[in-house]
């Protein structure tokens, strides 16, 4: 199964465009596409969908996951890559759909070898490809909120 979440950025910040490559990917994949949709407003065909997840059933459902495809807040980033789990991360640009620099963050992550980052979201199924050959670095348990932080902090 494959798992995608969308944050909880309200409404009006609507991730279309993620959305639409992710059901899009659902379509062709041989796997499960499960999808977090939060208040994304795109209505899927192909992904099973619910809208929100109370934490502890977020965190069983990315343990179980094969690979992890997320926007690009680093809240569910950071327990994924603590949980050593595969990451695609496709980044909200500023102003359109989040109000802080997303593409930051990711390329920051991907330096670091913890992700795989997405910039243009009609290359995800290339990146799920790519997904299958790449090991995401460990970070020390419990450091990727820290480095972070610091990395924010930096900006």
């Amino acid at each position: 199964m494959i798992f995608s979440g969308f944050g909880n950025a309200p409404a009006h910040m609507s991730f279309d465009r993620m959305a639409e490559a992710v059901d899009e990917f659902a379509k062709i994949s041989e796997e499960e596409v499960l999808v977090q949709t939060g208040h994304t407003k795109y209505q899927f065909k192909y992904a099973r969908t619910v809208k929100f997840m109370e934490h502890e059933e977020l965190l069983e459902t990315i343990k179980k996951a094969s690979l992890v495809i997320l926007q690009g807040g680093w809240g569910t980033i950071v327990e994924s890559v603590d949980l050593g789990k595969k990451v695609i991360s496709i980044p909200r640009r500023v102003g359109q759909e989040c109000n802080h620099p997303q593409e930051e963050v990711v390329r920051h992550l991907e330096k670091m070898g913890c992700l795989i980052g997405c910039y243009d979201e009609k290359q995800l199924p290339m990146m799920v490809e790519k997904s299958k050959t790449f090991i995401p670095k460990q970070l020390p348990k419990g450091s990727a909120k820290k480095l972070l932080t610091e990395f924010f902090d930096s900006l």
